[in-house]
């Protein structure tokens, strides 16, 4: 996995990478340049800063970086605003990883109601670009869960050895 910098935060360059995927996949056509614009580090960026500042929805919200247990960056995609590249520590560990929150689970209409459908289709394109997204990172070798446990297994086996 890339190597972390400030407490337990990606690099900025690995972020700034995990971003790029994320957006390239989510927007086909290409983000807003609002989106753009709010989500491109200055050169000189002090990430915490930049993450708990304006760009990030830190939990909790009025942590600083080293008890922040979750930093969302709501960047959406091209059907569903909502949708977030969230940093979350793993249970007793500083590092963050990185995952799709599609912050689509929550919602539900009854099967034959006028929105059943929509909504089915909805959860099923952001699945989609969920997987694309996580994919990508993955290959990239990027922090995320599932490189974060294949480290830990290997880890171990280097221990049994």
């Amino acid at each position: 996995m890339t190597a972390e910098g400030q407490s337990g935060l990606p690099g900025a360059q690995a972020l700034a990478d995990a971003i790029g995927m994320y957006l390239s996949r989510a927007y086909p056509d290409g983000p807003s340049e609002q989106i753009t614009e709010k989500f491109t580090m200055p050169d000189d960026v002090d990430l915490a800063d930049w993450l708990i500042g304006s760009v990030g929805e830190p939990e909790p919200s009025d942590a600083d970086i080293s008890s922040v247990r979750s930093i969302a960056l709501r960047l959406g995609n091209a059907i569903y605003p909502n949708m977030k590249l969230r940093l979350t520590r793993p249970p007793g560990n500083d590092l963050f990883l990185l995952m799709v929150d599609s912050h689509d689970v929550m919602l539900a209409a009854p099967p034959g109601s006028p929105d059943h459908q929509a909504l089915e289709e909805l959860k099923s394109a952001n699945a989609a670009i969920l997987s694309d997204i996580t994919s990508a990172w993955d290959a990239a070798d990027l922090p995320t869960e599932r490189n974060f446990l294949r480290d830990k297994i290997r880890q171990a086996r280097g221990r049994s050895d």
